[in-house]
């Protein structure tokens, strides 16, 4: 079927529809205003979303670094009280120097508050560094040196402990 100027005619008085054109544009205005506003709102919530997915893994990383800082450094006390409990060249009773309270370990200064803080590490203290006995079993003395490390401050805070078991023979 051929489309010509009559048949247009015929169809424009069926259904209402005048093709002319740029005037057509006139009767679509007000949804490309509703368009608009939905897109925009639409970016402006992905980039919120990202905004604060952004800041989430931020602040994960933040508490990763700490946790790893605080693990290392309470590792650390407990190895130098390694070498209080076993003194070089020197066979030490374990159950004479294991004391509930260890000596506080030559990198770690002691603030006018009793905080004690890592050198070179301000954000990270120490807040037990412990031995205690534990037990005997089968000719053995068991003793648990537990080191509690605190790195960060406010929302960042991360606490990290470690054990080590120490084992002597009667």
């Amino acid at each position: 079927m051929s489309h010509n100027h009559t048949t247009w005619k015929l169809a424009g008085k069926k259904t209402g529809f005048k093709p002319r054109g740029w005037q057509r544009l006139r009767y679509q205005r007000g949804s490309l205003y509703i368009v608009v506003i939905f897109v925009l709102v639409v970016m402006g919530f992905l980039a919120s979303t990202l905004s604060r997915i952004q800041w989430s893994n931020a602040d994960g990383y933040v508490k990763d670094v700490l946790g790893t800082q605080a693990w290392l450094l309470a590792q650390s006390v407990n190895e130098a009280s390694l070498t209080v409990l076993y003194p070089l060249n020197t066979v030490a009773d374990i159950e004479m120097v294991c004391v509930v309270t260890m000596p506080t370990p030559s990198f770690i200064e002691v603030d006018g508050s009793g905080n004690r803080i890592f050198r070179d590490k301000n954000n990270c203290q120490m807040m037990a560094n412990r031995c205690e006995s534990i037990g005997s079993l089968a000719g053995m003395n068991y003793f648990k040196l537990t080191a509690r490390v605190t790195c960060g401050s406010g929302k960042s805070l991360v606490e990290r402990a470690e054990e080590i078991w120490v084992r002597e023979s009667e």
